[in-house]
């Protein structure tokens, strides 16, 4: 097997463990915060402010590239690589993989919420180097299904750092319904990855004995359990999602 083939398998493991792949880093994150803690970061709201405010970018780039993409294409595959047309236009006229960047920001932004300064840069490069690899499967795949098509657009369209100014219009109407479906897995383990960091540190801090923390961490679950099995529900029993 070639070295070509040796990384284009090993891109399509990462494909499809992607979901879980990212739970181990943020695993050995809480570790670090044992070691490596700095609670002056902690709860600082200059740090939160860039730290959420990343996360709430990266889901928006997410949800600009699923709501108004072909269909059978940005979706939440999780076996193995799916394409039944290019995208090549709206935010694939300015970057080839705006899901991946979407992650990638979304996950620098809980990693400045560790408070960990070096723990960012790492996560950067090691998040990097990952998707990279699933680029490389994806894009050996869409080679072999869209041929000159796909290699004349991957010419002119950077890999991950967007190119505002080669932005192309989408015809494609905007589904909120679309973005709901696709994406709110992704929020929810946001939403849940806020809860869990927020009650380390308060642990760490040793502020769980307070009764008003207590109560905002438990409406915070709740609010989170609700908000999943709730879209679950509507997703799996129901024709709300379905777009006309």
């Amino acid at each position: 097997m070639s070295a070509e083939n040796k990384l284009e398998n090993l891109g399509n493991l990462f494909f499809k463990y992607r979901g879980q792949i990212p739970v181990i880093f943020f695993a050995s994150a809480f570790i670090l915060m044992h070691f490596f803690a700095n609670s002056e970061h902690w709860f600082d709201p200059m740090r939160t402010f860039y730290a959420i405010g990343l996360v709430i970018l990266g889901h928006l780039i997410r949800a600009l590239s699923v709501g108004k993409r072909a269909e059978h294409t940005s979706g939440r595959n999780r076996d193995e690589q799916v394409a039944e047309s290019l995208n090549s236009t709206g935010i694939y006229s300015m970057v080839r993989h705006p899901l991946y960047l979407g992650n990638i920001i979304t996950y620098m932004g809980w990693a400045v919420f560790t408070g960990i300064d070096w723990l960012v840069f790492v996560y950067l490069i090691l998040f990097l180097c990952y998707y990279r690899l699933i680029i490389f499967a994806e894009e050996q795949f869409l080679t072999r299904q869209f041929g000159q098509k796909y290699q004349d657009w991957k010419k002119q369209t950077p890999l991950i750092l967007p190119a505002i100014w080669k932005y192309k219009a989408n015809a494609q109407k905007f589904s909120l319904k679309v973005v709901i479906e696709n994406e709110y897995a992704g929020w929810a383990a946001s939403m849940t990855t806020a809860l869990i960091l927020i009650w380390f540190e308060l642990y760490v801090l040793q502020q769980l004995n307070n009764n008003h923390n207590t109560i905002k961490l438990l409406c915070g679950a709740l609010f989170i359990a609700i908000f999943t099995l709730g879209l679950r529900y509507l997703k799996k029993k129901t024709q709300f999602f379905k777009v006309q």
